[in-house]
């Protein structure tokens, strides 16, 4: 006989194996979702702090974030400079500004339709750039420059996530310059000059080896001096004071304007 305390019969109905495993069994507890302000630090992480400038580049003029803007790009400082002028050009082409460079970029190595006529473009506005950047180093330092004094191209593997282009003067004088890895990007095959872009294949070790590959570059190659090529293997401190003495010499070549 079944017994009138058990789940089958306090109820007064009968129910089967079944209806009692169900309800005896640990409901299971909803999934853990967390709160949008935890998932988040404001609207963009630090990767995507160039996107607003892209986007509407005329908020950040007042503010003198944005040098100068047409609808093809945007011209700003960069926040972080690794020399004594270090500008970065940020195209304004929706459908490309999160690719990488080499797919963005590279007429040989890219399989997007249009990437020629977009790197004939923006070869356009990099020589408009380079031409502000030796002014800002006329007026900085006084002296006369050319295109020789600047380097202008990309990270093999960029740190921010739109797509963006450096023009940066050659002495690596800066106190944000602060270390081997900032140094070496700039100084490494893992900086991609713009002309470099123009001819470059998927056959390149840096776009074969990937992200991995281009951060050994910059991460385990020696420290060398950008003009003398005196190699100060890891010793970052002694290349920084070496730095400010070549820094002069470079300036003292020039001639005054």
């Amino acid at each position: 006989m079944a017994d009138p305390n058990s789940p089958e019969m306090s109820s007064g109905v009968k129910r089967n194996a079944f209806s009692v495993l169900m309800a005896t069994a640990k409901k299971p507890k909803p999934a853990h979702v967390e709160p949008l302000h935890k998932l988040t630090q404001g609207p963009y992480s630090f990767r995507d702090a160039l996107a607003p400038l892209v986007q509407n580049p005329e908020s950040f003029v007042k503010s003198g974030d944005v040098i100068k803007y047409t609808d093809d790009y945007v011209l700003i400082p960069d926040k972080f400079p690794k020399a004594s002028v270090h500008l970065l050009i940020l195209p304004r082409d929706l459908t490309r500004t999160r690719l990488h460079p080499f797919q963005a970029l590279c007429p040989n190595a890219s399989k997007l339709i249009g990437t020629k006529d977009f790197y004939d473009t923006l070869s356009k506005i990099v020589r408009e750039c380079e031409d502000y950047a030796i002014k800002q180093l006329e007026d900085l330092h006084k002296r006369k420059f050319t295109a020789e004094d600047l380097k202008v191209g990309i990270h093999s593997t960029p740190s921010m996530s739109n797509l963006h282009i450096h023009v940066i003067s050659v002495d690596n004088y800066s106190e944000k310059l602060k270390n081997k890895k900032h140094y070496n990007s700039f100084n490494t095959p893992f900086f991609v000059s713009f002309d470099e872009l123009g001819t470059i294949t998927t056959d390149d070790a840096r776009i074969k080896g990937g992200p991995m590959y281009c951060a050994q570059i910059a991460s385990k190659g020696d420290l060398i001096c950008w003009r003398c090529e005196k190699n100060f293997q890891n010793q970052f401190k002694k290349l920084k004071d070496h730095l400010e003495e070549e820094f002069a010499l470079w300036k003292k070549e020039k001639a005054a304007t």
